[in-house]
């Protein structure tokens, strides 16, 4: 056969491959890739996202990048698995420097391919110990640039956290202290303060200079979670200036001493009790909140108690209070998005530098609505100051709970609504509204500090599908005429 009948036909099934190829994946929508995502498919997940990306809209775009940030973490996940002994090899401290650089040539290459056929930049990081397989952040850049206050920019930023964690654990209390300033009441508390508890059991991070962030995590976590496993590790110091030591028992050395009242974290416990002048216990191996780490006896420890901490911070203490200060655009408060199909345009703000009020001028025929990603759970509080000058009704603001159900604080001229019960008000002076509940279950509206309804349920809602904070949302069918001074929430 002649050469060029074979170059043809090579050319031929490399293209009936790539018709193919394209003829599979023209039937796959979004949540096809969710599916190949959540199942540890990745790569395919991310082939198919990163074609629906060329042609999706604005809001459709959001769900599409964030899920490629997620899968390309996941498949740096799945190729370190896959390449475990490769990754091990690169980083060995042995002779063989010819082993070495050919394991790394090998992976590097593996990943230069896979960059090429998606467009990513996963690359190769070697610690001491191994090798690591790594996004850069390009899907991530990309991201937040063009989604700026998404509802998933926690949930990333929480990944980048975990990278930090796994490759970088000298700078992770760094990170979450800048994480913790952005999301102070984040949903992800929980697996923080697992971190946390990691470096100061491991001793491999240095928590000097970082004790009070350390500390304000854990207590704010015991304080929304007392019963759970980790809280029970925690504990406060009974005595005065007391003695760690190396080893469990008086003859062990000195390394340290624990102040009155300070938080440690339970390490380990001896196996038998002791001795100690009239007391019989435990001895405990801690971690105070600064790093230090010993033997303490069991009877200058008490177990952490909660309600203190709860009442140190007051009820008139929220986690978020957004004054308008700040503005992605003219149209957008930094830290918000607007739902899906809103109008962007009635939405503005009046004032300068920190004393901002944000308006909103929605007309019939147009709907309008700002979203923020926030949910601390069954417990929350929302207060807004605001009154309403013109127009036939709004929801001033909603929180979602999940599964379609919201409670929704609707402002009309004469009246305001909580979930069906409507009580009558002049709206257009400015009032502050708040709605609480301790559990989700029930909760209570108050006005001006005053309470007016109580005992209200949540209703079922299509509107509010995601999880967070809704505010000035207005259908089709209403005009609203709006200022707001301040909203806040905990």
């Amino acid at each position: 056969m002649k050469r060029s009948t074979i170059i043809g036909i090579i050319i031929i099934a490399g293209a009936l491959i790539a018709l193919v190829a394209w003829a599979l994946l023209r039937g796959y929508d979004l949540e096809d890739a969710i599916d190949r995502y959540e199942s540890g498919r990745h790569l395919s997940a991310i082939e198919i996202l990163s074609r629906l990306q060329r042609t999706a809209d604005y809001e459709a775009g959001e769900k599409i990048y964030y899920y490629r940030c997620r899968a390309l973490n996941g498949l740096a996940e799945e190729l370190e698995r896959k390449y475990d002994d490769e990754l091990l090899a690169v980083a060995a401290d042995n002779a063989d420097e010819h082993g070495r650089k050919k394991e790394r040539a090998y992976l590097e290459k593996k990943l230069s391919g896979i960059n090429e056929d998606i467009g990513a930049d996963l690359a190769l990081v070697i610690d001491k110990k191994r090798g690591r397989i790594v996004s850069r952040g390009k899907f991530y850049d990309e991201f937040v640039a063009r989604y700026k206050g998404s509802r998933y920019i926690e949930d990333l930023d929480y990944e980048e956290l975990k990278k930090v964690e796994r490759l970088e654990p000298g700078r992770l209390l760094g990170a979450i202290a800048g994480f913790y300033a952005r999301y102070p009441r984040t949903i992800h508390l929980g697996p923080i303060v697992r971190m946390i508890f990691s470096v100061l059991g491991e001793g491999s991070v240095t928590v000097k200079e970082r004790e009070g962030l350390a500390r304000d995590l854990v207590t704010e976590y015991a304080r929304r979670y007392p019963t759970s496993a980790e809280v029970q590790r925690l504990f406060v110091c009974a005595g005065n200036d007391v003695n760690l030591r190396n080893s469990p028992g008086v003859e062990g050395q000195v390394v340290g001493k624990i102040a009155r009242d300070e938080v440690v974290l339970q390490l380990e416990k001896s196996m038998d009790t002791a001795q100690v002048g009239d007391v019989r216990d435990h001895w405990y191996r801690v971690a105070a909140m600064g790093g230090l780490r010993g033997w303490i006896f069991g009877k200058f420890l008490k177990p952490i108690e909660v309600v203190p901490y709860a009442e140190e911070k007051g009820g008139e203490s929220w986690a978020v209070e957004d004054r308008f200060a700040e503005w992605d655009d003219s149209y957008t408060p930094k830290n918000w998005m607007h739902i899906e199909n809103a109008d962007r345009s009635s939405v503005s703000f009046a004032g300068s530098g920190g004393a901002k009020i944000l308006r909103l001028n929605a007309a019939k025929g147009k709907t309008t609505g700002l979203f923020r990603r926030y949910d601390p759970g069954a417990s929350f509080a929302l207060n807004m100051r605001a009154r309403m000058v013109a127009g036939d009704s709004v929801v001033l603001f909603a929180k979602s709970l999940g599964g379609g159900r919201v409670y929704a604080l609707v402002v009309r001229g004469e009246e305001i609504e909580l979930s069906g019960r409507k009580i009558p008000l002049h709206t257009a002076d400015w009032h502050d509204y708040t709605v609480e509940s301790p559990d989700g279950t029930y909760a209570r509206l108050l006005v001006d500090g005053e309470p007016v309804l109580g005992r209200i349920p949540p209703v079922e809602s299509g509107v509010f599908a995601g999880r967070g904070v809704y505010c000035l949302y207005t259908g089709e069918n209403d005009s609203a005429l709006l200022e707001v001074e301040y909203i806040r929430m905990r």
